[in-house]
């Protein structure tokens, strides 16, 4: 917790202020193309009749939660296995000459990482 606090601190003023905007600015962007795609989505079921006009709000929320559960899950695997693979070469580069080697990850990369070990080698 202190070594938290301390690298929060080390931040400066305009880092902050950056680390918010963008943040803002990412919910704002994923929020409205969700929207969007919700909106269609319910547009095209009220005009074949599918969806009632009263039903409109409550069916554009249940799409948002539908395509969020299905998309935010392979997104996240996305990144995470790019990352565990450009980790794990880092780890297959330097370390090819020794015979032990200490590597210190993440816990969301280290299964990743030493399943890519267990198949490839080091």
């Amino acid at each position: 917790l202190g070594s938290m606090v301390l690298h929060a601190i080390s931040f400066t003023f305009y880092t902050w202020l950056a680390f918010i905007l963008a943040g803002f600015c990412a919910s704002f962007v994923t929020n409205h193309l969700l929207e969007w795609f919700g909106f269609g989505v319910e547009q095209a079921g009220e005009s074949t009749g599918v969806v009632a006009k009263e039903d409109r709000q409550a069916v554009q929320e249940w799409i948002m939660v539908a395509v969020e559960l299905y998309l935010l899950p392979q997104i996240y695997d996305a990144v995470a296995a790019s990352r565990d693979e450009a980790m794990y070469k880092g780890i297959v580069e330097k370390s090819h000459n020794s015979k032990r080697s200490v590597v210190v990850v993440g816990a969301g990369h280290a299964n990743g990482i030493l399943q890519r070990a267990r198949n490839r080698g080091l």
